[in-house]
C-alpha cells in the first residue's frame, strides 16, 4: 500500500522520467549518440555494393599483391616476386610463405580471383600464379596493387575485417569494421547519397568523421574541427578539349587557351599529364598555365589559320558541380585573351562538349592508352589522334626495361603537350574533415588518415 501510494503522489515525475528514457533509446538506436571510447563513426559519400566496395574500406580490409612506391615503380608486397618472359606475355608470382587471411586460415594461390581481360590465369602450385596474355603488357603488375580477397568472400589480410553489412535494397548503408587487435578503434562507417546530406549527418552528429569530401570550405569554421589534406596523385583535374570541334580543332588555339587557363591558388599544379614524382615524368616538358604573353603569340598564330567568325565564336566549358568555382576562375582567365567565353554546369560526363573540366582517373602505370590512343572511342573523351602517341603507348606497353619504356613516355609527352587535346590543372586534394576530440582514434586507423 505504501508503494502504490508513493508511486501516485510522484507520477508525473516517473512519467517524466520515463519518457526521458524512451527518448534517449530511440536516439541511441537512430543516431548511437554513446558509444564506448573506442568506437569511431565515419562518414562516406557513395552509392555502392558489396561487388565494388570503396578503397576507403577495402584498403583497411586487405592490401595487394604488390604495391607501388613513391615514384610509382612497382614493388613485392604479399609476393617475394615475380618472374616475366621477354615479350612480357607470362608472368610468373611467388606468394610469401607466411601468409593468412583474416580469419586465420593460410592463404593459397587458388583463395584468388581475378578479372583481367584477355588474360589466362592459372595457379601451377600454392604459392604461384601465373598470368599468360595474349598480347604483351608490361604494365600488368601495376594491376595487382588492389587488395586481395578470399574468393566469393569479403575475407582479407586485415588489418581490419568487416563484421556487419546494412543495406537499403541493393545499396550498403552501414558497415561495422573491427580490427585485428583490440588497440585499433571500431569503425562505424556511414553512405551518404550526397555531399550535402553527409555535412547534415556530420552536423547532428550521426558521424565524427567525413571523408573525400570536394572541399573543407563547406564546412562552416569551427574551433571543434579539424581538416587533414593530401595530394591525391591518382586524380588530376583537366580541361579536355573536343579535338574534332570545328573552333578547337586548331592547335595553336587549344595552346592559347591552355597558356592563359590559371594556375589555381592552394593546388598543386600538374602540366602534365604524370604527378612530378613519376619515374615516368619529364622535368623539361612544356609548360603552360598563367603565361599570357605566350598565350597572345598562339593566339596570334591561330588568327592565321582561322577564319573571324570561328575566333568570335562561343567557346563553352562544361564543368561538373563540385569544379564550379574553378570553372568560373578559368572563363575569367579566357574573357582577358578577348574569348566570348562561357560556363555551363552539368552533373555527369556529357556527351558532347567543347571544353570539359573534369576530375579524371590516372593509373599508377604510366601507361595511359586507355585516355589517349586513337582506338580507345569509349575513354578517350577529346577524340584525339595521333600515329605518334599512338606508337609511342603501344611500344610502352610492350618493352619490359624501364629506361626503354621512359624513352617512349618522354615522347608521349613531348607530341601531347604540344598538342594540347587537354589542359592539365591540378592534383586535387584528398580532405578529411573531424572532430578533434576523435583524433586520438584517427591516428589509430592505418590507410585511412594519411
Amino acid at each position: 500500500m505504501i508503494v502504490v501510494e508513493y508511486l501516485k503522489r510522484n507520477k508525473f515525475w516517473f512519467a517524466w522520467t520515463a519518457s526521458i528514457l524512451i527518448i534517449l533509446v530511440i536516439l541511441q538506436v537512430e543516431f548511437k549518440l554513446f558509444y564506448p571510447p573506442n568506437i569511431i563513426r565515419v562518414g562516406l559519400v557513395g552509392t555502392y555494393q558489396e561487388h565494388d566496395l570503396p578503397e576507403e574500406v577495402t584498403n583497411l580490409t586487405s592490401t595487394g599483391l604488390v604495391q607501388a612506391d613513391s615514384e610509382g615503380r612497382i614493388k613485392p608486397n604479399l609476393v617475394t616476386g615475380w618472374e616475366v618472359n621477354n615479350d612480357a606475355t607470362e608472368l610468373k608470382f611467388k606468394l610469401r610463405d607466411d601468409l593468412r587471411w583474416i580469419d586465420n586460415t593460410m592463404l593459397k594461390s587458388t583463395d584468388l580471383e581475378f578479372n583481367i581481360p584477355d588474360t589466362s590465369i592459372s595457379f601451377p602450385d600454392e604459392r604461384t600464379i601465373q598470368f599468360n596474355l595474349k598480347e604483351s603488357y608490361s604494365a600488368l603488375p601495376s594491376l595487382l596493387t588492389k587488395p586481395i580477397f578470399k574468393r566469393g568472400t569479403l575475407v582479407g589480410v586485415g588489418p581490419y575485417r568487416i563484421t556487419k553489412i546494412e543495406k537499403s535494397r541493393i545499396f550498403i548503408t552501414k558497415i561495422t569494421l573491427k580490427g585485428n587487435n583490440a588497440k585499433l578503434p571500431t569503425i562505424y562507417m556511414r553512405f551518404y547519397p550526397s555531399e550535402k546530406v553527409a555535412i547534415t549527418g556530420f552536423s547532428l552528429g550521426e558521424v565524427q568523421v567525413i571523408l573525400g569530401i570536394s572541399s573543407p570550405k563547406v564546412i562552416p569554421p569551427n574551433s571543434l574541427i579539424g581538416l587533414r589534406q593530401r595530394t591525391d596523385y591518382s586524380k588530376i583535374v583537366t580541361i579536355l578539349f573536343q579535338t574534332t570541334d570545328s573552333t578547337l580543332q586548331n592547335r595553336s588555339l587549344r595552346q592559347a587557351l591552355s597558356y592563359q587557363a590559371p594556375q589555381i591558388e592552394g593546388e598543386e599544379g600538374a602540366n602534365n599529364p604524370y604527378p612530378p614524382n613519376s619515374w615516368a615524368y619529364d622535368k623539361l616538358s612544356k609548360k603552360y598555365l598563367s603565361n599570357p604573353e605566350e598565350a597572345e603569340e598562339a593566339l596570334e598564330r591561330a588568327k592565321s589559320s582561322l577564319p573571324e567568325d570561328k575566333l568570335a565564336s562561343e567557346i563553352i566549358l562544361t564543368a561538373t558541380p563540385n569544379l564550379e568555382e574553378v570553372g568560373k576562375e578559368i572563363i575569367g582567365s579566357w574573357k582577358k585573351l578577348g574569348f566570348d567565353a562561357k560556363l555551363r554546369v552539368e552533373s555527369g560526363i556529357p556527351q558532347n562538349f567543347q571544353a570539359l573540366l573534369i576530375t579524371q582517373s590516372i593509373p599508377i602505370d604510366p601507361d595511359q592508352y586507355f585516355l589517349w590512343h586513337g582506338t580507345q572511342t569509349k575513354t578517350n573523351l577529346t577524340r584525339y589522334n595521333s600515329k605518334r602517341v599512338d606508337k609511342d603507348l603501344e611500344d610502352g606497353r610492350k618493352i619490359v626495361t624501364e629506361e626503354e619504356r621512359k624513352e617512349k613516355y618522354f615522347d608521349f609527352q613531348k607530341t601531347l603537350l604540344e598538342d594540347t587535346p587537354a589542359t592539365f590543372l591540378y592534383f586535387p586534394k584528398y580532405n578529411i574533415v573531424y572532430l578533434k576530440k576523435v583524433e586520438p582514434l584517427l591516428e589509430k586507423i592505418p590507410n585511412l588518415s594519411h
